[in-house]
């Protein structure tokens, strides 16, 4: 039920443009070099996301992991729902969204694949959606494929 309420919430963001996930540089471009390691962000409410792509390089039309620790106030949150819908801004690409499963300490993941854009472009939009204790929480991360 959760994993159907998050896909709804994700496909109205999408269709009507309403604002789900905090605001981020998109239009200046990507806010995080994945290529170079893990981007880092601080939800609304106090949880630290960290968010990841292996292997690297990260590039389109591969099989790859992606990887989601999530912590309060140093210590793991390992009772979460955690899901990935990967976008790219301006242009839709089709649903692509990934329900990341709980490894270990706080570390969830999840496989898939960023597929290639015919117009050449290579920004993409990772919003992760973090449902815990009857709470959301979002974080949104842009980046660039090779």
């Amino acid at each position: 039920m959760l994993l159907a309420i998050l896909a709804v919430t994700f496909l109205l963001a999408g269709i009507f443009g309403i604002g789900v996930f905090p605001a981020s540089a998109e239009a200046e471009g990507p806010d995080c070099d994945i290529q170079s390691g893990s981007c880092t962000k601080e939800t609304a409410d106090g949880m630290r996301v960290e968010f990841d792509v292996q292997p690297k390089p990260v590039t389109s039309m591969s099989d790859l992991t992606f990887i989601v620790t999530v912590t309060r106030e140093g210590s793991p949150v390992s009772d979460a729902s955690v899901a990935l819908n990967l976008s790219m801004p301006g242009m839709f690409m089709g649903n692509n969204q990934t329900v990341l499963k709980h490894a270990e300490n706080g570390r969830y993941e999840g496989k898939g694949v960023i597929v290639r854009c015919p117009s050449g472009r290579r920004i993409w939009r990772a919003d992760i959606a973090i449902a815990r204790g009857g709470k959301n929480a979002a974080a949104r991360f842009v980046f660039e494929v090779k």
